[in-house]
């Protein structure tokens, strides 16, 4: 099934807010496959809030090998949970939107 540019741009705009592909698929188009909605949003470059926390983790991890190994893992703790709360909190605002977005017909 054809994509329109319109469709295109409100899915990739949906991801960079945080909104789930399967989610996307399920309520705002139904009609198309997940890998259809897949293709089309990473195709872009976007990626999922989890998978930029994750990525952040990670390379937090092989940053943090300049410290002795006690502080390394205080500093390693702390950071992820602040990267943890970010991720929460951009959670619940997306949430936010979306009831936004359903009150306004969109």
């Amino acid at each position: 099934m054809e994509i329109t540019k319109a469709d295109s741009q409100k899915m990739r705009r949906l991801a960079q807010e945080g909104k789930q592909i399967s989610k996307i698929v399920a309520e705002d188009f139904p009609k198309l496959d997940y890998w259809d909605v897949y293709w089309e949003v990473y195709g872009s470059g976007e990626r999922s809030s989890r998978g930029i926390k994750r990525m952040i983790s990670n390379r937090l991890r092989t940053l943090i090998e300049k410290k002795p190994r006690s502080e390394r893992k205080a500093i390693l703790r702390e950071i992820d949970d602040l990267v943890w709360h970010l991720y929460e909190n951009h959670k619940q605002n997306q949430q936010k939107i979306g009831k936004i977005r359903k009150i306004l017909g969109e």
